[in-house]
């Protein structure tokens, strides 16, 4: 399931998560990324995945996809400085409760198919 949806979207995941990434490094103020350090891969692929499925909720439903996308100025703790590390577990919330509905509406296709309602 997951594989799909990032061959789906990868190219729109990348190009949004290389911009995303540059507005996070605008309001941190550092003039360099250090593009091989393991600090900015794990921090590229952690955003990769969760605009991957910011971009599929999207396709499926605006609102709820704006609602993902719009967490994700959570995670970074330079955009809201008043509250350093007291908004990232909200993202993470939004996103599991996100792939638990959708896992959700896959196990009712298949019960219903399954039972030939």
């Amino acid at each position: 399931m997951f594989s799909s949806l990032v061959k789906t979207n990868y190219k729109n995941a990348l190009i949004v998560t290389i911009f995303f990434l540059l507005i996070v490094s605008f309001f941190n103020g550092t003039s360099e990324i250090k593009l091989l350090s393991s600090k900015f891969f794990l921090t590229f692929i952690m955003y990769f995945l969760m605009i991957v499925l910011a971009l599929d909720a999207i396709r499926q439903n605006k609102i709820i996809g704006m609602v993902l996308f719009s967490s994700l100025f959570f995670l970074p703790p330079s955009i809201f400085s008043d509250y350093k590390g007291e908004l990232f577990p909200i993202t993470y919330l939004i996103f599991i409760t996100y792939l638990l509905y959708v896992s959700g509406l896959v196990m009712f296709k298949n019960w219903k198919k399954n039972t030939g309602l």
